[in-house]
């Protein structure tokens, strides 16, 4: 009996290590529900297009993720020394099978969803693909955490 409870707490441990990395770049285990990393306060550290690095040339950009299925967005550049803010509020959810962050702009009828590359709790990589243009862009966030 000792040694089936022992099997039963090596099996619910590897199930669980392995459910845990949905994520190409994720952790391979954590306590921490994919909600529970998602819901925070995220500023946009690296930008790419195609692989190539343009956080340089983006404007400061921060979301906040709220755990009431809201997010809201705003970003912040300076062009021509005059500081232009853009903000955006809306709700959004995990895909059916919790691979992609979709996010429903207010007053828009279709969400825009993106892969999930890496969720931590604190850095999140998110990639959008645009078939029209055969463009790649991944976004990733951190916290101030």
């Amino acid at each position: 009996m000792k040694y089936f409870a022992y099997f039963l707490l090596i099996s619910a441990c590897v199930m669980s290590s392995t459910s845990c990395s949905k994520y190409p770049q994720g952790s391979k285990f954590t306590l921490l529900s994919k909600e529970s990393r998602m819901v925070n306060e995220w500023k946009l550290t690296s930008y790419t297009i195609n692989g190539s690095e343009f956080i340089a040339s983006q404007p400061k950009v921060r979301m906040a993720i709220d755990k009431d299925g809201t997010y809201s967005w705003s970003s912040t550049a300076t062009v021509l020394g005059q500081t232009q803010s853009t903000f955006e509020h809306g709700t959004w959810m995990f895909s059916d099978d919790l691979t992609e962050f979709m996010k429903l702009k207010d007053g828009e009828d279709i969400p825009v969803g993106y892969t999930i590359i890496e969720l931590r709790a604190n850095k999140m990589a998110l990639q959008y693909y645009d078939k029209i243009t055969n463009i790649t862009y991944i976004s990733t966030f951190e916290t101030d955490k």
